[in-house]
């Protein structure tokens, strides 16, 4: 069985795989920073997207809700190496899609997230485009996440 003809192109993967159909939705940047827990900034979304996928998983499979309020996290245990710009966004209103696929791992119960600006944030902050913590618990790459819950302690 030949999968490529020769002198056929390789097919071409999209660039960001994902189920399910995409929403927009729009949040609010907030940064802080704390002793114990270091640089922090996210995108505080809308608590009823999280609230209604939750609603969604089936009564019989326990699941924790979330421990923070609804967001996306952009940077999270990282230390922006271009820190003259840390907070310079602070309160922008951001676009941003998500798909209404619900993840599931070991652990964690997510949506994926899109949102060029956030891309471009994180790279003005000096830090690549995803890292372990903004890349969706297990799963795609160059996206973004929303914790929905977690089976931890269950």
């Amino acid at each position: 069985m030949i999968l490529n003809p020769p002198n056929s192109e390789t097919p071409k993967t999209p660039p960001v795989p994902f189920k399910g159909d995409l929403f927009e939705s729009v949040g609010t940047l907030r940064y802080s920073f704390k002793e114990e827990y270091g640089y922090r900034l996210v995108l505080e979304i809308d608590q009823g997207i999280i609230d209604y996928y939750r609603s969604m998983i089936p009564k019989w499979i326990k699941t924790n809700k979330q421990m923070y309020r609804a967001h996306i996290s952009v940077v999270r245990h990282e230390v922006p190496p271009n820190l003259e710009v840390w907070a310079k966004y602070e309160g922008e209103e951001v676009k941003f899609v998500y798909s209404n696929y619900i993840n599931n791992g070991t652990v964690y119960w997510w949506l994926n997230a899109f949102c060029t600006r956030l891309e471009e944030i994180r790279v003005e902050l000096g830090l690549p485009v995803s890292s372990l913590y903004t890349l969706p618990p297990e799963g795609f790459t160059k996206c973004f996440h929303i914790t929905i819950g977690n089976n931890k302690g269950l």
